[in-house]
């Protein structure tokens, strides 16, 4: 059964070795500390099945055996089994969490104990303490059933941690994660009937295989499809910023200021110019930048408006956080939308007041106008009439805050008095 396990083994490390160098050749720049996470886990998977290959090499009776190296190849291919187990713990605590997540206590401690028993079976191939294997069975030793405890307390970590974050899963991931938990435990009901087959190296690479093709995969075709609608979404950005009207009125405040003041034409011309520059250079949906440069994009903007509006624009400030980083102009399209649909509709104008704070872990910025406001009838009747990428900065700024850097943005207003829009996200 030895030439069996050496052929099926290596040929497992070939195909997980193909996987590896696949991934790496289109995720050359990983980010996501589950997905580098779970490259070490098919690298460690690698180094398990072709050690283990080459340890079922050194059994076959035609070759000289080497009892130490022979026990060095066990020694590594079991101490790289646990660490894979022990990495999955990670992985699935680490899954979709936002950047600044730390790591769980439990998948912590699963990461410690399947080290210290992958060293326990990796001194034990020396002694025969846990087993001895020959070319043709493997026979328990003393310590066989003390061996197995680390795995069990591993395997129940990893099942708390699933069940503990089984909602924030999707139907396919919860199914392979669950594959990936029973994989092991098959493997030893099988091993019942098939002793001489090594089975539970073969059960961890299937179950990495299955993890890779309807988790890795499906999760990267997920974020292409979100890149995508990222890029239709900056195009439509840009042309919503390059709005007619908005341009006719500025371009017309400022001909009126020629005959006036021809210092204040010039200032409203560079704040023009600049806002310019900011919509079509800064419109990078894929990088965040620091909170205080969107502020002062948010300032450009309203210096802008209050050349058409005067004093009927009034804008306050109340900013205690700022080290943190927002997508580009989405606050900007928020003030933005207080003054179009808030300011402008009141006679007599209003004011408008931007916040932000920090607070239980996350950021919280606020704008909020005196404006006319609207009730939950309007809001719905304006999207039945127009859509929701009407409102396509709003939209971009929503889109954008969820998937760049896991926040929010609900909308609170009532008619008569006025709108808060409140932003709440993780601190990064």
């Amino acid at each position: 059964m030895a030439h069996v396990n050496m052929y099926i083994q290596l040929y497992a490390a070939v195909v997980l070795a193909i996987i590896l160098v696949g991934n790496l050749q289109v995720n050359r720049d990983v980010r996501d500390r589950s997905v580098k996470v779970f490259y070490v886990m098919i690298f460690l998977g690698v180094i398990m099945l072709f050690v283990g290959g080459w340890d079922s090499y050194l059994l076959i009776p035609m070759h000289k055996l080497n009892p130490g190296l022979e026990s060095l190849a066990a020694g590594i291919s079991d101490l790289a089994y646990f660490l894979i187990i022990g990495h999955f713990t990670l992985y699935l605590d680490l899954y979709d969490r936002e950047k600044g997540y730390k790591a769980s206590i439990l998948a912590k401690a699963a990461m410690i104990i399947s080290f210290i028993y992958g060293v326990f079976w990796f001194i034990s191939d020396f002694t025969g303490s846990i087993y001895t294997q020959n070319a043709e069975a493997v026979s328990h030793g003393p310590m066989y059933y003390l061996g197995q405890v680390g795995g069990y307390v591993t395997t129940l970590i990893t099942v708390i941690i699933l069940i503990k974050r089984v909602k924030s899963f999707r139907k396919r991931e919860t199914i392979a994660f669950i594959l990936f938990i029973a994989g092991p435990l098959i493997g030893s009901l099988i091993r019942g009937f098939l002793k001489d087959i090594t089975l539970m190296p073969l059960m961890i690479s299937l179950s990495l295989i299955i993890i890779q093709v309807f988790v890795q995969n499906a999760k990267e075709m997920l974020f292409r499809q979100k890149m995508v609608e990222m890029s239709e979404l900056r195009t439509d950005l840009l042309m919503s910023r390059m709005k007619p009207h908005f341009i006719y009125n500025v371009l017309n405040s400022i001909y009126v200021l020629c005959d006036h003041s021809v210092d204040e034409a010039k200032r409203a011309i560079a704040l023009f110019a600049q806002y310019l520059r900011t919509s079509l250079v800064d419109l990078d949906s894929h990088k965040l930048i620091p909170f205080e440069e969107e502020i002062q994009y948010v300032k450009n903007y309203v210096e802008i408006e209050k050349i058409r509006f005067g004093d009927r624009l009034e804008v306050e400030y109340d900013i205690e956080a700022t080290d943190f980083s927002v997508p580009p102009l989405c606050i900007q399209a928020i003030v933005e939308n207080a003054v179009k649909h808030g300011i402008e509709k009141k006679v007599g104008g209003g004011i408008i007041k931007v916040s932000s704070r920090e607070g239980g872990g996350n950021i919280i910025i606020t704008v909020v106008d005196n404006g006319v406001g609207f009730s939950d009838d309007d809001a719905a009747k304006n999207e039945r009439k127009n859509g929701k990428r009407k409102h396509v900065g709003i939209y971009a700024a929503t889109y954008r805050l969820e998937n760049l850097c896991g926040g929010k943005l609900e909308y609170n207003s009532k008619r008569g008095e006025g709108t808060t829009a409140t932003i709440t996200m993780p601190k990064i």
